[in-house]
């Protein structure tokens, strides 16, 4: 049973975003309009931060880099860290299997 007071985080999707702030949203179909709009409507440094809270629903980004640095994925591809992400926990990331 968890504690009074705390919640559960389960990752929805995950965002790329490129140096010149162009973003690509790899998600569940059915969440993807929902994210987008979330996305767009907030600015990066709010989403990374604490996270927002949009339409009933707490969202935050969290950045990949140390992902990317722990698992040697610093000049890999886009897919390469899809698929180390989905692989690190595929029930968690199962959203993912389609781009893969």
């Amino acid at each position: 049973m968890e504690p009074a007071g705390d919640y559960f985080f389960s990752p929805e999707g995950i965002c790329i975003v490129d140096e010149e702030h162009n973003y690509k949203l790899y998600t569940f179909d059915s969440r993807h309009n929902f994210l987008r709009t979330a996305i767009l409507k907030f600015s990066l440094s709010d989403l990374i931060g604490d996270g927002v809270t949009y339409k009933g629903a707490t969202l935050r980004l969290e950045d990949l880099q140390p992902f990317r640095e722990k698992n040697n994925l610093l000049s890999s591809s886009i897919t390469s860290l899809l698929r180390a992400v989905y692989l690190e926990n595929p029930l968690q990331h199962d959203y993912l299997r389609r781009f893969l």
